[in-house]
């Protein structure tokens, strides 16, 4: 009985031990995801720009999808609080960013490398959702007579 006892409190205290560091991992493994879909979305937006020609409105432009899988949380992963292209939630979009925020951690902003201006024009894109997501990027150009811009919108789920 007394043997039982004590595998269970070293039982216990080994996963108390092991909990931050499965918690970090899980942010860690969960920001990487965050970021590879951010490399993803820079190698669009500079293929798109360099092979293609702008168009008056989205529905003419040359546009590229770039899907993602929102994560859930698991062993493996943190769910974050949110992933927006374009800015922060709330904000008023049109920023070459990627912002995301895992648990209890502030909003991680991540510039995006494109060689145009961004347009995001109902705001930020915000997911929450887990699954699969889709963002559309498309090569439009400006109504002044500016140089093209990428407008980004939600995409279909894929």
């Amino acid at each position: 009985m007394i043997r039982l006892v004590v595998a269970a409190a070293l039982a216990v205290a080994m996963v108390a031990a092991a909990a931050p560091a499965v918690e970090d991992a899980q942010a860690t493994r969960t920001a990487d995801t965050v970021e590879a879909f951010g490399d993803r979305l820079d190698r669009a937006g500079r293929s798109l720009a360099a092979t293609s020609d702008s168009a008056t409105s989205v529905d003419l432009a040359a546009t590229r999808g770039v899907a993602f899988t929102y994560p859930g949380a698991s062993w493996t992963t943190a769910r974050p609080a949110f992933v927006a292209v374009g800015g922060r939630p709330g904000g008023s979009g049109n920023r070459s960013v990627l912002a995301y925020a895992l648990p209890s951690s502030p909003t991680r902003l991540r510039a995006l490398s494109l060689p145009v201006p961004v347009r995001t024009p109902t705001g930020p894109v915000v997911f929450r959702g887990r699954g699969r997501q889709t963002v559309s990027l498309a090569l439009v150009a400006g109504a002044d007579g500016d140089g093209p811009a990428l407008v980004i919108g939600r995409g279909d789920a894929a």
